[in-house]
């Protein structure tokens, strides 16, 4: 097993970063397309494999005609919904019911703006899959589970007949429910995308289960109960010592100022709300690690290409929580200046775990797949490249 490598530098990608930016900004975002193709090919040509790099194909150009679309639809449901309250709700609906094909175009187009070894990717996945994943399993796991919670609520309450006990139950079945759902979701999108990409003529695989994935998401809300848990308790101490104790020192020192004791108690208790807010997104953010980095693992290790070329995920989560932590403060501190260093460290992490077989027979199969795509031919990509990505 080989990992992949990001050779690029924080430095490098700033100057890029910071003439994309100001660019956007004096074109009144005209130029976001361009942008976005300048930071793809940085960091696709920084991203090697056994010597070999990855290449973005796609120019602003093709991008600016789906940005345009894409504005326009924004700004007119901004406009309608102020005009025609109703009407804003009906571009929406539409906006909905278009998402699941635009999501399919646009993994069309970038796969096909992909390639390694001089070799494109691709992407086979059917429209009416993009619809049933994307569109009909969400609508129904939103169904079904604020619709069981409220029917069980209205039971608690008493607004309807059922009793307490059976209110609890619905709830608690409605839970249940819902997180095997929305495990059988994830399973079917990771399935769908996996299995809808292509490397030349090459085709991955992967064999996931729902159960697994429900696995990852009860250890999930189990850690993330006893993160949340352990911030309030913490914050319950910050507040005792601060506001419990030097807060009544300080109180007792102008309690015959009205206006002065609810100035001190206030700044205090925005201190404490401040650092609390940033707690919780702390915590957050190592739940979110341990998710990412346990679903990661599962399914690389269960997926394949051509059966021949296998891959392994070794992320931690306490490596990437560092690194999505220090991340989060270096923006925060440095007012946005620290995102380009921000994005290469994030970008060096996920690459330098990730591991392709790369024995004996890898560089054969490479050679091959250069073979297959020269007898191909160019009629193929000319059908994929009328894409324009649209904007996304």
């Amino acid at each position: 097993m080989k990992a992949l490598s990001f050779e690029g530098s924080g430095m490098e990608y700033f100057k890029i970063w910071i003439v994309n930016v100001l660019l956007t900004i004096v074109t009144l975002g005209l130029y976001y397309p361009w942008a976005k193709v300048r930071n793809n090919r940085y960091f696709y040509a920084n991203s090697t494999l056994e010597g070999r790099n990855f290449e973005y194909h796609a120019t602003g150009k093709q991008l600016f005609i789906g940005y345009l679309i894409g504005m326009a639809l924004f700004i007119a449901y901004v406009v309608i919904g102020q005009v025609f309250p109703t009407g804003g709700l009906i571009v929406a609906v539409i906006f909905m019911l278009a998402l699941p094909w635009i999501i399919w175009r646009s993994l069309k187009f970038n796969m096909r703006m992909t390639s390694y070894s001089n070799v494109r990717f691709g992407f086979s996945g059917e429209l009416p899959g993009s619809y049933l994943n994307f569109l009909v399993l969400p609508i129904l796991l939103f169904v079904v589970i604020y619709g069981g919670l409220a029917l069980g609520f209205m039971m608690l309450m008493g607004f309807i007949g059922g009793g307490l006990i059976v209110g609890i139950l619905i709830m608690l079945i409605v839970i249940a429910l819902g997180i095997f759902a929305y495990a059988y979701m994830k399973k079917r999108n990771t399935s769908y995308i996996i299995n809808g990409t292509r490397y030349g003529q090459g085709e991955f695989t992967t064999k996931v289960v729902t159960r697994k994935f429900v696995n990852i998401l009860l250890k999930t809300f189990g850690l993330g109960l006893l993160a949340f848990i352990g911030v309030y308790a913490l914050l319950g101490a910050i507040l005792y010592f601060t506001v419990g104790m030097d807060g009544m020192k300080t109180m007792m020192s102008v309690q015959k100022d009205p206006a002065a004791m609810q100035q001190v108690m206030g700044g205090m208790m925005g201190v404490v709300m401040a650092l609390g807010y940033l707690l919780f997104i702390i915590a957050s953010m190592l739940v979110l690690a341990y998710s990412l980095t346990r679903q990661r693992t599962y399914v690389f290790e269960n997926t394949t290409l051509d059966e021949k070329i296998t891959f392994k995920s070794t992320l931690k989560a306490k490596p990437l929580a560092y690194v999505m932590i220090t991340n989060f403060l270096a923006i925060i501190f440095t007012l946005g200046l620290a995102f380009p260093w921000a994005k290469v460290r994030l970008a060096r992490l996920m690459l330098e775990n990730t591991q392709v077989s790369t024995d004996e027979g890898f560089n054969a199969y490479l050679t091959q797949k250069v073979k297959e795509g020269s007898a191909l031919g160019d009629q193929i990509g000319d059908a994929f490249d009328v894409d324009v990505g649209l904007g996304f």
